[in-house]
């Protein structure tokens, strides 16, 4: 009876890992080898659910009043002003006069909330400039390494996040699905969210993503030139 492909490989595979208990047992469990049965045995990447993720309470999309009662309520204490930048509004009436002179938003919207916790940490979030107001695009949580050993705090990302969709022995990153490239180096498009231990300071990293940025921007120019489109005719 012949053998199909599928199975054939699976045979293989246990062959491999029965041939080779003596080595398999001194592998390290996050060798590429080990990632690459992982990966066979549980059917492809381990997506994760970033969109509901937090770091220190924040997700992505709060406004600067929720995120700082976010910060409040897990026992961090915000600066007492956020900087500030041009509204969305602002940007759009700025590019508008640029074609068609005119009164200029002057509105402004913070910039990031940065705050602080009782064992050295500190948070930072960033927001964008949207049409619906100010948003929480990255939240940034850093506490030095000379407070929490390495492997505890490994330990706690892994409980409060599960395992990652991809990690190095520095990094872990937890991938949106759909993510086209979910590796621990360059960019992302989909929400993502990024563990580090180095030597200083342990970090984790809640990020929007690429697309997020590059549909504003459509966005923000389909604004300006709804109001000031580009078909003056010559009058000359």
């Amino acid at each position: 009876m012949k053998m199909t492909s599928t199975v054939a490989h699976g045979t293989m595979l246990i062959l491999v890992l029965g041939s080779a208990a003596p080595v398999a047992a001194q592998a390290r469990a996050d060798s590429p080898a080990a990632k690459l049965i992982d990966r066979l045995l549980t059917g492809g990447p381990r997506w994760a659910s970033v969109g509901t993720f937090d770091v220190a309470g924040v997700k992505l999309g709060m406004t600067p009043e929720e995120t700082r009662a976010a910060l409040k309520a897990g026992g961090f204490t915000p600066q007492a002003t956020d900087p500030t930048q041009d509204s969305w509004a602002s940007v759009v009436s700025r590019r508008i006069a640029e074609r068609i002179p005119g009164k200029v938003d002057e509105t402004r919207v913070p910039m990031f909330t940065r705050a602080s916790g009782q064992q050295g940490e500190t948070v930072e979030v960033w927001y964008t400039a949207t049409p619906e107001g100010a948003r929480a695009t990255s939240v940034e949580y850093t506490m030095p390494t000379n407070r929490m050993e390495r492997a505890a705090f490994v330990a706690s990302v892994s409980a409060k996040y599960g395992r990652p969709t991809a990690e190095d022995p520095v990094h872990g990153l937890y991938c949106t699905k759909g993510e086209a490239s979910c590796v621990t180096y360059g960019n992302r498009n989909l929400p993502h969210l990024l563990t580090e231990s180095s030597y200083s300071l342990h970090s984790i990293k809640l990020m929007e993503g690429m697309r997020y940025g590059d549909e504003l921007k459509a966005r923000t120019a389909a604004a300006v030139e709804a109001a000031a489109p580009r078909n003056a005719k010559a009058s000359f």
